[in-house]
C-alpha cells in the first residue's frame, strides 16, 4: 500500500468497492450522503475519482433513493377540463422539451380535443 500525507491509496479495483460498502452500508455509519461520506473517506484514504465513485454508489443505493429528502415543492391540484358538447370546442396543448434526441426529435407535443 502507498501512503500519502498519512492516508492510504485505494487502487481502482475490488478494494475500492469494499471500502465504499463498509463506509456506507454499515450500521455504524448509517447511510451518509455524498458530502459526508466523501469527508469520512478523505480522512483515511486517497485516490483519483473518489468523488464520482461515491456519487455513483449512492445513486445505486436503494435505501438512499427511497429515503432521499425532496426539496421540490408539491404540485398544485389538478382541475379536469369540462366535457365539450362538440368537437374542437375546447382543446389543450402541452409542449414537453427539449429532451434527449431520438430519431432527430427532441420535443413531445400533446393535443387533447
Amino acid at each position: 500500500m502507498v501512503y500519502k500525507e498519512g492516508r492510504i491509496y485505494i487502487p481502482n479495483n475490488k478494494i475500492r468497492k469494499e471500502i465504499l460498502k463498509e463506509n456506507h452500508d454499515s450500521v455504524d455509519v448509517g447511510y451518509p450522503g455524498q458530502h459526508k461520506m466523501l469527508e469520512l473517506l478523505k480522512r483515511t484514504y486517497w485516490c483519483s475519482g473518489l468523488k464520482e465513485d461515491i456519487k455513483k454508489y449512492i445513486q445505486r443505493c436503494f435505501k438512499c433513493q427511497q429515503n432521499k429528502v425532496q426539496y421540490q415543492r408539491k404540485a398544485g391540484e389538478l382541475h379536469p377540463l369540462e366535457i365539450s358538447q362538440r368537437p374542437w370546442q375546447e382543446i389543450s396543448i402541452d409542449i414537453i422539451g427539449p429532451l434527449l434526441r431520438s430519431n432527430r426529435m427532441d420535443v413531445i407535443v400533446v393535443i387533447v380535443d
